[in-house]
């Protein structure tokens, strides 16, 4: 059989799964606003119906990159939500950074820790938000409540982003980007189809949070 015969066959055979390269999509995802991360990911930010790490200490740039998203998705007329804990996001920052309060669900603190994984649950469930976000202290949740967020972040097409600083969770698998975040520089530690770890500085994170405090240092001082 010709090499053109083998070739014919092979075409009949499997046309209908065969897709032009135009017709490839990388996986979705939301925007943080920074080019830098962006345009290194295959999801182009956040991975929509995913889990993902953003490791740190407070003040480290974790925050600032989930607000800068929380942006990017009200550009879109799009939902968010947040839940309260230590880590708390304030109305007033918040306002300034050109957050629309609006569009954005913020839980109270839970009394108890074991309400956490529910509140999530409903969150996630509920189909309203684009990203949900909290911070996570270590052993709060269980690998498995882990696994069932993952699989309903992926059913309902949300953006799950956890925060922590507890090691436990910056090598574990169920997060498909981990970023771990410094003072000085933020790393990519793990990230769908692309090297890591990939480091950038963290000046272009706090630098908008920098001017922000310089505007409302100025105005104190009227």
């Amino acid at each position: 059989m010709s090499l053109e015969a083998v070739k014919e066959q092979l075409q009949q055979k499997f046309h209908s799964a065969v897709v032009s390269v135009d017709q490839l999509r990388p996986p979705e995802g939301l925007r943080t606003g920074f080019d830098v991360i962006d345009d290194f990911l295959l999801w182009k930010g956040f991975p929509k119906g995913d889990l993902s790490l953003l490791h740190g200490q407070p003040g480290t740039g974790a925050t600032s990159l989930f607000i800068s998203t929380m942006k990017e998705v009200h550009k879109q007329s799009k939902w968010a939500a947040w839940i309260n804990s230590d880590w708390e996001l304030l109305p007033s920052h918040l306002a300034k950074r050109g957050i629309d309060l609006k569009k954005l669900l913020v839980v109270k603190k839970p009394q108890e820790e074991s309400q956490l994984f529910w509140i999530l649950q409903e969150l996630i469930s509920s189909s309203l938000f684009e990203i949900v976000g909290c911070h996570l202290r270590e052993g709060l949740l269980k690998v498995h409540q882990l696994q069932k967020l993952k699989k309903l972040a992926r059913t309902h097409k949300v953006s799950l982003v956890l925060m922590s600083s507890a090691k436990q969770w910056l090598n574990n698998p169920l997060f498909s980007l981990i970023i771990e975040c410094g003072r000085d520089f933020l790393t990519i530690r793990r990230a769908l189809h692309r090297p890591t770890p990939f480091s950038f500085s963290g000046g272009m994170i706090h630098a908008d949070f920098v001017f922000e405090l310089t505007k409302s240092t100025r105005a104190l001082l009227r």
